[in-house]
C-alpha cells in the first residue's frame, strides 16, 4: 500500500474512531450523571396517572387502590400517595392510613432545594385532575434515584459548549495524535534506511534490512538490499580482477624474463663470435627465433583478450562446413602427436555441417581446446576429436584421457588467468579457454565441460546451425534493454 493511501487510510480510521468515542463517551455521561428522575420526568408521570384515573372511580376505594399500586410498581425508588380535594388520605404505597398533621406534612415539604443538592430523599407535589375532580399526588423520591440537581442545573444554562468543545478537542486531538505516531513510524523507518546507507561498507557481507511493507519505503528499502549486493558482489569481482591482475604481472614477468635470459644469453654468445661452427650458430639462432616466438605469442594472447573486451570487436561470419577447419587444424598436429606418442582419432560425419562462423577466430578456439587437451592430458596418451549434429546444433568434442579436473574446479575453468594446476610449470596465462569461451558465446554457442579425474575429460562446442553470430555491441544494447 503506498504511503498516500496509507494516509487517506490512517484518517477514515481516526474519523470513525472519533465517532465512535463520541457515541461511547454519550452513552457513559447519561449513564453515570443524567440518569434517575427530573422534574420533568415526575410531571409527566402525574398526567400518566391522571388518564388512569379517568377510568376509576374514587368513590370505589379499592379500584382505585389497584390502580395506584400498579402504577407505582412501575417506577423503582418512587413512593405514591394521593389527597382527595379536602386533604384526605386516599392511598399509600407505604400502607399508611392515618391522616397526616400539619407539621408533619410541612416537615416533609421543608429545605427541599438543600436536600436535592445533597442527594437525600424529596417529596414533590402535583395537582391532578381526572373527570374534573381535583386530587393531590405526592412522589416520594429516594436520593439515589434523583438526577443530580448541580449538573442538571449547569448544563441547563451552559448545554451548548460542552457538547460543542468536547467533540471539537476530540475531533482535534485523535487525528492529530495517528498522524503524529504515523510520522513517527515512517521516521523511523527512514532514519533506519539512512543508518544503514551511511554505514554501509563494501568489504564486509551486507545485512539485509527488514521491511516487509508494500509502500514506497518498503520498495526502496528492497532495491538499498538488492543494491547493496550487488555492490558488494561488483566489489568481490573487482578485487578477483586484481588479485588476477597482480598475479598476471607476476606470471607475466616470470614468463617473460626466462625467455629473455636464454635469448640475451645466446645472443650475447653470438655477438662475442665464440662460437665459429655454422651448426652451432644456426642452432642458437634457431632458439632464439623459438624464445622470441613464445614471447610474442603470450603477448599476442593478451591482445587478443583486450580485444574481445572491446564493443567495436565484430566478426566476418561466413556459412561454410566446419569439417573443412577440422581437418585441417587436425593435420598440423599429426607430427606433434606422433612424435609425443599420444594416440589420437578424428571421427567426422560424411555428411556435411554447415554453419555461420568466423574461421580465424574459430581455429584459434579449436586450437586453444587442442593444446589445452595435450598439455594436461598428455599423461593419457589419448587425443580425440568427435564433431555431432544434434538438436539443431553442431557439437565438437575434445577428449583427453588425463589428471583431468576435480569436480569443484569445473565452474572457475573459463574464469580469466585462471589455472586447475597452480605450479609454474609453463602452463600459460589461464587465458586459453577464457578467450575460446568468449570467442563461441558470440557466437551464439557455448562450451561444456565434464571430466573423471585420470578416466576421461571432455570438452564439448555447442554452436547452433541457424543462427547469426553477433558482435560485442549487439549484446550490450541486448543488456540495456
Amino acid at each position: 500500500m503506498k504511503l498516500k493511501a496509507k494516509m487517506a487510510w490512517i484518517i477514515a480510521c481516526s474519523v470513525l474512531l472519533t465517532l465512535f468515542l463520541l457515541t461511547v463517551m454519550f452513552y457513559a455521561f447519561t449513564a453515570l450523571f443524567v440518569s434517575g428522575y427530573n422534574h420533568a420526568e415526575l410531571r409527566e408521570m402525574s398526567a400518566k396517572l391522571s388518564e388512569r384515573l379517568e377510568h376509576a372511580h374514587a368513590s370505589n376505594g379499592e379500584q382505585l387502590a389497584q390502580v395506584l399500586q400498579a402504577f407505582g410498581s412501575q417506577y423503582d425508588g418512587v413512593g405514591l400517595e394521593l389527597f382527595g380535594q379536602d386533604g384526605k388520605l386516599l392511598f399509600s404505597s407505604a400502607n399508611r392510613t392515618e391522616p397526616y398533621t400539619l407539621p408533619e406534612m410541612m416537615a416533609r415539604f421543608a429545605d427541599q432545594p438543600g436536600r436535592m443538592f445533597q442527594g437525600q430523599d424529596s417529596t414533590f407535589l402535583f395537582e391532578i385532575a381526572p373527570d374534573g375532580q381535583r386530587y393531590f399526588v405526592v412522589f416520594d423520591i429516594k436520593g439515589n434515584s434523583l438526577q443530580q440537581v448541580q449538573l442538571f442545573l449547569y448544563f441547563n444554562q451552559y448545554a451548548g459548549w460542552p457538547f460543542l468543545v468536547a467533540p471539537l478537542i476530540l475531533m482535534i486531538a485523535l487525528p492529530a495524535l495517528i498522524a503524529f505516531l504515523f510520522i513517527l513510524f515512517v521516521t523511523r523507518r527512514l532514519r533506519k534506511l539512512n543508518h544503514a546507507m551511511r554505514h554501509t561498507d563494501l568489504r564486509n557481507e551486507p545485512l539485509p534490512l527488514q521491511d516487509r511493507s508494500g509502500d514506497e519505503i518498503g520498495a526502496l528499502t528492497r532495491l538499498f538490499n538488492e543494491m547493496s549486493d550487488k555492490l558488494y558482489r561488483q566489489h568481490l569481482h573487482t578485487q578477483r580482477i586484481e588479485q588476477a591482475r597482480t598475479k598476471l604481472i607476476s606470471d607475466l614477468s616470470h614468463d617473460l624474463r626466462t625467455p629473455l635470459s636464454v635469448i640475451h644469453g645466446y645472443a650475447e654468445t653470438l655477438q662475442r663470435g665464440s662460437v665459429h661452427d655454422p651448426e652451432t650458430r644456426l642452432r642458437h639462432s634457431t632458439i632464439i627465433v623459438q624464445r622470441s616466438e613464445y614471447m610474442n605469442g603470450l603477448l599476442v594472447r593478451l591482445f587478443q583478450l583486450a580485444a574481445l573486451g572491446e564493443p567495436s570487436t565484430s566478426f566476418r561470419a561466413e556459412r561454410d562446413s566446419i569439417q573443412a577447419l577440422l581437418q585441417t587444424i587436425i593435420a598440423e598436429y599429426v607430427l606433434l602427436l606422433n612424435d609425443q606418442g599420444i594416440e589420437w582419432r578424428a571421427d567426422l560425419p560424411e555428411s556435411l555441417v554447415y554453419i555461420e562462423y568466423d574461421r580465424d577466430s574459430m581455429a584459434q578456439v579449436l586450437r586453444n581446446m587442442i593444446d589445452n587437451a595435450i598439455l594436461h592430458g598428455k599423461d593419457g596418451n589419448y587425443l580425440g576429436v568427435r564433431l555431432r549434429e544434434e538438436n539443431d546444433e553442431a557439437s565438437i568434442e575434445i577428449e583427453d584421457r588425463g589428471k583431468g579436473i576435480p569436480e569443484e574446479e569445473l565452474g572457475r575453468v573459463f574464469n580469466r588467468f585462471y589455472r586447475v594446476d597452480k605450479g609454474r610449470q609453463s602452463n600459460g596465462l589461464g587465458i586459453g579457454l577464457s578467450i575460446s569461451n568468449e570467442i563461441v558465446r558470440r557466437h551464439g554457442g557455448r562450451i561444456d565441460v565434464r571430466s573423471v579425474p585420470n578416466v576421461s575429460t571432455v570438452f564439448t562446442v555447442r554452436l547452433p546451425l541457424n543462427v547469426r553470430t553477433y558482435d560485442r555491441g549487439d549484446e550490450l544494447a541486448a543488456e540495456r534493454k
